[in-house]
């Protein structure tokens, strides 16, 4: 930079440096995590302990060890996660990136409304870390890619990536790509979805790899590829296959899967021009009545039309003909609304319940499912489901106000107080009662010096709260006024 300020990688590191001489660092397990200071407060922990459980997990079943330490860095801008990254802004598209023993993520903060969860995120990429280790940096990105979203589904059935009906007809219309020649998916897409399907199809080679010739064989593949083997030689080897008959294998097993997802639906879909308002519709479902995007565009026309009792019949049959599908086009949310807005609670909770097993980033679905089981007492329930709208977005009150009160009530008290502190960092509209709750946790737990220091911002924040003066009462003095260490005032002097 002296040499040259205007370099523009250069002057982007050097402000990208500045940025991180104020993050927080967590170490543990031989993981180093750095992020910014706030969000270490509210999920760093979290992220931490996440992190040791799937380095414990992915060494053990992959036989392998990483080497010490690991860095993990977390950006709630894109633009430092660019940088860190890439050198450059600008590049988006991209959750986390893996560099041998370095992992640069974006938190859920540069992610929009919507975000990803990090949680899932972090598993795929210290999956990496694993396989890169196992094969000495050596593994094809197909493999690598593939083992990541595998382990992700492997860990949570809502994360990695699910069948949708694109994904369905690539895979039938001989869009696949063989699989001795998978590297080249990610080389040649044109397009962002033909990137999503390579990292789809990946994921379906590791399972087919898993499934037909076990996990050892996946694990002997990765040891013959850090000893120097090409990936192609190594799966002829330990599959006992030639690469004609494993890409045979291979088509088949993956049309045999997408002929598995929705077998009773039909596809057709209604030209724009002729199915203009719900009665055409109406007409066009009585011709094609399993159609799928049929039934979509009529249940979206009728929850449009706030037709509640008419939109269920079409949502249920779709989620019975093609339960696998979410995000945009999933009868999920729709259908919940449309139960909720009937009044009928119980359809409503088992739609949010079989939404949010599906998606790990249903964050609607968990919020909703957390109210409700509030409503009924299930404090374990409302634990659970906040604890997932945590690995989704935790830097929204909500699901550290649920998980608070709900670790209170199963008598979780550590889980309850890093609830609170991290509710409280948020700015909540009654600090005082947040303070005070906090206190009594804090008591409860044995650390009266902390609970003394939270009662009082408690009274601080309003002076007459009755509970909060008991509760300093039941404390007791502080030390520094027990008269045990107090230095006596020297006669004469100002008190």
């Amino acid at each position: 930079f002296a040499i040259d300020g205007y370099n523009v990688v250069t002057f982007n590191l050097i402000t990208l440096h500045d940025q991180l001489a104020g993050y927080r660092t967590l170490t543990g397990d031989g993981i180093v995590l750095r992020m910014e200071a706030r969000e270490a407060e509210l999920y760093g922990r979290r992220a931490l302990d996440l992190l040791a459980r799937a380095k414990q997990s992915l060494t053990a079943k992959y036989a392998t060890t990483v080497p010490d330490p690991v860095l993990v860095e977390i950006f709630p801008q894109q633009k430092d996660f660019a940088v860190r990254t890439f050198g450059m802004p600008g590049v988006e598209g991209f959750l986390g990136v893996c560099f041998g023993r370095v992992i640069t993520a974006n938190s859920p903060a540069s992610q929009g409304a919507s975000p990803s969860n990090w949680e899932a995120v972090l598993w795929h990429e210290f999956c990496h870390v694993v396989t890169l280790a196992k094969t000495r940096n050596k593994t094809p990105r197909w493999l690598s890619e593939g083992i990541s979203v595998h382990e992700e589904t492997e860990q949570n059935a809502g994360w990695g990536q699910a069948i949708n009906a694109r994904y369905r007809e690539m895979l039938l219309d001989d869009e696949l790509t063989p699989l001795s020649e998978l590297s080249s998916a990610f080389l040649t897409a044109k397009s962002p979805l033909d990137v999503q399907f390579a990292y789809f199809e990946s994921a379906l080679a590791v399972r087919f790899l898993i499934e037909r010739h076990g996990p050892e064989a996946l694990n002997r593949v990765l040891d013959e590829l850090g000893a120097g083997l090409q990936i192609n030689d190594a799966l002829a080897r330990h599959t006992m296959s030639s690469l004609e008959q494993l890409d045979q294998d291979f088509d088949t097993f993956a049309k045999d899967y997408a002929k598995s997802v929705a077998p009773k639906a039909s596809w057709e879909t209604p030209d724009a021009e002729t199915v203009t308002d719900l009665g055409s519709a109406l007409s066009w479902l009585n011709a094609h009545p399993d159609s799928v995007p049929g039934l979509t565009r009529l249940a979206v026309e009728l929850v449009r039309a706030e037709q509640w009792n008419e939109a269920v019949a079409p949502l249920e049959k779709l989620r019975t003909l093609f339960p696998e599908s979410i995000g945009a086009e999933s009868p999920y949310a729709m259908l919940a609304k449309a139960y909720r807005e009937l009044g009928k609670g119980p359809e409503e909770r088992a739609v949010l319940e079989d939404w949010a097993a599906r998606d790990g980033d249903a964050l609607p679905a968990q919020l909703r499912l957390m109210e409700l089981a509030e409503a009924r007492g299930d404090w374990a329930a409302v634990a659970r489901f906040a604890r997932d709208a945590l690995a989704v977005n935790p830097l929204t009150a909500a699901p550290h106000r649920y998980l608070a009160k709900a670790a209170e009530q199963l008598s979780e008290r550590g889980e309850a107080i890093e609830a609170y502190r991290a509710l409280i960092l948020l700015d909540p509209t009654d600090p005082a009662e947040q303070h005070f709750r906090l206190a009594r946790m804090l008591k409860e737990d044995g650390q009266a010096k902390e609970a003394r220091r939270a009662v009082l911002q408690a009274l601080e924040a309003a002076p007459r709260y009755r509970a909060a003066h008991a509760l300093l009462l039941e404390l007791g003095p502080s030390e520094a006024v027990d008269g045990s260490n107090v230095t006596p005032k020297a006669e004469g002097t100002t008190p």
